[in-house]
């Protein structure tokens, strides 16, 4: 997946070394991470998560 790398707490950069343009590359948008889905699970230091679309549309995650 574009954007993303591992979950690995060492691949997470240090405050304040962050391009000028880290704002627009840390974005991603939710249609591409989720697709046509309503529901997709995200593993993050070894725990499950489970975000979301609500019926309003709004999102949710969960552990």
């Amino acid at each position: 997946m574009a954007g993303i790398s591992s979950d690995e707490p060492g691949d997470v950069p240090s405050a304040g070394t962050e391009s000028p343009n880290s704002n627009e590359r840390n974005r991603i948008h939710v249609s591409e991470l989720m697709g046509d889905e309503r529901e997709v699970f995200l593993l993050f230091n070894g725990a499950e998560y489970r975000l979301r679309v609500t019926n309003n549309n709004k999102l949710i995650l969960t552990k």
